[in-house]
């Protein structure tokens, strides 16, 4: 699902008035509770005259202000670390994606065939029609290996299928039946005319309101061919295989693809690439499984229990002893009741939001990262490093701005 949009005018009060992913209804309860404690506490006469008098009870409530900051100095530091963990979350997220979609322009480009005719290399798609991205078993009597129109597909297929699997793991869901096939239309060539809108065709179906169709699903470029199933879904000896192993084995399938086509596959023109610079393809894919480990810490060490353990506890003292001190110092029942629950209710409310920016990639929470539409866009940026102008003209002189001084 998509994140939460809002808008800021009308001094928040669009902000107030929408109900869906805010903290504040976790806190009622916990209000409520404590302000019926303290309205029980007020019906109840004997209590209530030696809460309300000094001399017995409380004459200034400063001792118990000592506590109170202490509880709100605790929720803004957790808040503010669970802040942090979101950003940090999201920026590994971002960080992965980014080196592999590098990794995969790479290979794509460097297999590309062209001369001097062909300033971008030659397209990688071709035009029109449907393509499932799948993997078909191409013999080994080709000995040039598959065309580049071929290993474009593959390259994007074991790509989208890393992501996914990664994304997986970070939202702990175990179940390959998540992954589902992309059905996009292949991308046309980009004409040189401006008015062509092939290429906005092709893209529209990466928009926003197509990404929330399947809340949990995630779309892979071809889809889970069965063969791929069997080998991810469970090992040798019938053990389930882990899902941050199944990024790993993916991601060795792409290093030994990349490395047969640069050796044995005469067909494309990786062979002709300079070593030093098909390392650096191998070393973007690298860097990018660096950055999902990077998420991965997050996703699977949650907050130091400790520290919530002693918030948990702290809020429910207070919110106990809250209305005494309350009581204490209103002699009007209804504003004691009121100011008892706005005092515990902002507490708690305050407790949650921390609570759900903790865990960035819980799938069920609208404040979560948006995986779908992540892995949406990530399909998206794949498919467009197969699309390359088919014409470009040299600009004149007078289009770049540049005078004839010799005249």
């Amino acid at each position: 699902q998509p994140m939460l949009t809002y808008k800021k005018g009308c001094a928040g009060v669009f902000l107030i008035l929408r109900i869906a992913g805010t903290a504040w209804p976790h806190g009622v309860l916990p209000g409520l509770l404590s302000a019926g404690l303290g309205l029980m506490l007020s019906l109840i006469e004997e209590v209530d005259v030696v809460v309300r008098n000094k001399d017995r009870f409380m004459d200034n409530p400063y001792p118990y202000q000592l506590f109170a900051y202490l509880v709100g100095f605790v929720l803004i530091f957790r808040t503010n670390f669970s802040y942090l963990r979101y950003w940090e979350a999201l920026d590994a997220v971002q960080r992965m994606a980014a080196k592999w979609l590098d990794g995969a322009c790479m290979a794509i480009a460097f297999d590309a065939k062209g001369d001097v005719r062909t300033p971008f290399l030659q397209s990688s798609v071709d035009g029109g029609g449907q393509s499932d991205f799948s993997v078909d078993n191409t013999s080994a009597a080709e000995y040039r290996g598959r065309s580049h129109d071929a290993f474009f597909e593959e390259i994007v297929h074991l790509f989208s299928l890393m992501h996914a699997l990664a994304l997986q793991h970070l939202r702990r869901d175990p179940d390959l039946l998540n992954l589902t096939a992309s059905s996009v239309a292949r991308m046309t060539v980009l004409k040189s005319a401006p008015k062509d809108t092939a290429s906005r065709n092709a893209l529209s179906g990466f928009t926003s309101k197509n990404a929330s169709t399947s809340r949990l699903r995630l779309k892979v470029l071809g889809g889970l061919p069965e063969e791929m199933r069997v080998v991810l879904d469970t090992d040798n000896s019938g053990e389930p295989v882990h899902s941050l192993a199944r990024v790993s084995m993916v991601e060795s399938w792409i290093m030994r693809r990349l490395i047969a086509r640069q050796k044995y596959e005469p067909a494309g023109d990786m062979c002709k690439t300079a070593p030093p610079i098909l390392s650096r393809m191998a070393q973007v894919v690298s860097d990018g499984f660096l950055g999902f480990s990077q998420a991965a810490k997050v996703a699977e060490t949650p907050f130091p229990f400790p520290y919530h353990n002693i918030i948990a506890l702290f809020l429910w003292i207070y919110a106990l002893t809250a209305p005494f001190v309350v009581n204490s110092k209103l002699m009007y029942i209804p504003a004691r009741f009121i100011v008892n629950f706005v005092a515990v209710w902002a507490y708690f409310s305050l407790a949650e939001v921390g609570d759900n920016l903790e865990d960035p990639f819980m799938p069920y929470d609208p404040n979560d990262l948006p995986l779908e539409a992540i892995q949406h866009k990530f399909n998206a940026r794949l498919l467009s490093f197969g699309m390359v102008p088919r014409s470009r003209k040299a600009p004149s002189s007078s289009a770049l701005g540049v005078r004839d001084h010799a005249s």
